[in-house]
């Protein structure tokens, strides 16, 4: 009797060793035979998940994308109230900040392949889908440039904080400043 093959998972748990790659040994060792070998398949039964490595890469994308979200759910949902927008946006830039081991790893993966989207056109459509949905995330709590700069602050300080050049309490300093200003800016 042939086995069957949950493919949905398969593609999840590639991606989730996709993840583990870039964001240890970088974009380039996320090749077809090292995710095969990692993740404990053939390289075929990954090249029948993804046609091509750049569809394995939008895929990726868009995992790490579902995988913040369902993150930051389950944190909102273990609030006392899970609907407040002041815990939520604190939850949302504490989950963006590489201050753990797995948000490391997350964010070391997202910058490389935000890097791999300034050349993959739909690669980059993913990742202006991804800014637009956080984008009006901030939008609910500020006005438009007032959020969108808030979220360039907390996306810009992931680089500083992986390579050790700012400390945690430094990042928050700067969120908490930058979300200080955002609350100033008057609203349209």
């Amino acid at each position: 009797m042939p086995k069957i093959v949950d493919q949905d998972a398969r593609r999840r748990a590639i991606a989730d060793t996709v993840v583990r790659i870039i964001g240890t040994r970088g974009i380039e060792a996320a090749t077809v035979r090292i995710v095969a070998a990692e993740a404990g398949v053939s390289a075929g039964a990954v090249q029948r998940c993804f046609a091509t490595r750049a569809e394995l890469l939008r895929f990726v994308l868009e995992h790490l994308n579902a995988r913040f979200t369902a993150r930051v759910a389950a944190r909102m949902a273990q609030q006392p109230d899970p609907g407040d927008e002041a815990v939520g946006l604190r939850v949302v830039i504490d989950e963006m900040l590489p201050l753990d081991a797995e948000r490391r790893l997350t964010s070391a993966a997202n910058l490389a392949l935000l890097a791999h989207s300034a050349t993959d056109p739909q690669a980059a459509g993913v990742m202006r889908t991804a800014y637009t949905g956080a984008h009006t995330f901030f939008m609910r709590a500020f006005a438009e440039e007032p959020a969108i700069g808030l979220y360039a602050v907390i996306s810009g300080l992931q680089g500083p904080l992986l390579v050790g050049a700012i400390t945690a309490a430094q990042a928050w300093s700067i969120a908490d400043a930058a979300i200080a200003g955002a609350r100033a800016a008057p609203r349209d």
